[in-house]
């Protein structure tokens, strides 16, 4: 069984950021009943035990001076009992988005009702920025191709975008854009893949180009919606499968850096909200981990350099994870 250790990013009263490692399943499924990093996150928290939050003291609403005391009293206590339920800890906190169980990177969890709330409101509206790394090269398999429209655009800073076609080259991207609009549903022939396809949800993906070596591409990958499988399903449609990705990639042959590779290379690398209870605009990083960096190392330095260039990083990647 793979580790289920886990790096904490950031942690308050409200809200859990972790690093996921990968080939660990995030959540206990029929499949996975235990050795999960909800089991390991349930162990951490219940180590550290409460914290010292205290509802805070509140001055009476106006309306209670006329209420005898007793009724006042009792006024008091169901807002102190709200407060409690609302802002205290939860009994265990919400997972608030997921991970493929090969994918490593951030991960958020809220740890009060209102809290939850508060950032369940911004995945509904699109406001929160999700951005992966991930490396592709051409090539995958026939059952990936689209089934019904799925529309290629790129676009230019604040340009309209530009309709390409279904196979445009990510590798001439440059520093435009790529947008990927295709709906997304399981396949009927084998239902733990996701296609584009007929009668599926709405899924929009934005693709950045960072740096090209050979046959491989670094990529900076921002879902707009929250799909299953949606980056993998989308790259795959695009002709350029995710490497290691044994699902939606072709076989890699015996001794090829694609073999070197024991899962797939995608990584969540930062995730932005707006925190609760000030609002304050946050963003978390999780740094590549390191069976990626070791890859990289060897078979993509190039990449890595650009990546190692904080400079690289702020820039033209920063601008791909701004909100829309």
């Amino acid at each position: 069984m793979e580790s289920t250790e886990f790096s904490v990013l950031y942690q308050d009263h409200h809200l859990l950021i972790v690093n996921k490692p990968a080939r660990v399943v995030i959540h206990p499924t029929y499949k996975h009943a235990d050795g999960t990093m909800w089991d390991a996150l349930l162990s951490y928290l219940e180590q550290q035990g409460e914290d010292d939050w205290q509802p805070p003291d509140l001055p009476d609403e106006p309306e209670w001076a006329r209420a005898p005391a007793h009724i006042q009293e009792m006024l008091r206590e169901k807002r102190r009992e709200r407060l409690w339920k609302e802002e205290g800890l939860l009994a265990r906190p919400c997972l608030l988005h997921r991970l493929d169980k090969d994918t490593s990177g951030v991960v958020a969890l809220a740890r009060t009702e209102r809290a939850c709330r508060h950032v369940i409101q911004q995945f509904y509206e699109h406001t929160i920025v999700k951005c992966y790394l991930a490396v592709v090269q051409k090539g995958a398999p026939d059952w990936t191709r689209p089934r019904t429209d799925f529309i290629v655009s790129t676009r230019q800073d604040d340009e309209n975008e530009v309709r390409m076609g279904e196979s445009f080259d990510p590798f001439l991207l440059g520093n435009r854009e790529l947008v990927l609009d295709g709906p997304l549903r399981r396949a009927s022939e084998d239902r733990r893949r996701c296609i584009v396809g007929p009668n599926g949800q709405e899924a929009r993906t934005v693709v950045r180009l960072l740096a090209v070596e050979g046959k491989f591409a670094l990529l900076a990958v921002r879902p707009i919606t929250g799909r299953t499988h949606q980056i993998r399903a989308h790259l795959a449609a695009l002709g350029y499968a995710i490497m290691g990705d044994k699902m939606y990639g072709l076989p890699a042959g015996d001794g090829t850096p694609e073999a070197a590779l024991k899962r797939q290379f995608l990584h969540a690398y930062s995730l932005e909200l707006r925190r609760y209870p000030d609002n304050t605009l946050c963003r978390f990083v999780a740094p590549l981990a390191e069976d990626l960096v070791v890859w990289m190392e060897r078979y993509f330095p190039e990449g890595l350099d650009v990546l190692n260039d904080r400079s690289s990083i702020s820039g033209e990647y920063a601008v791909l994870c701004q909100s829309e």
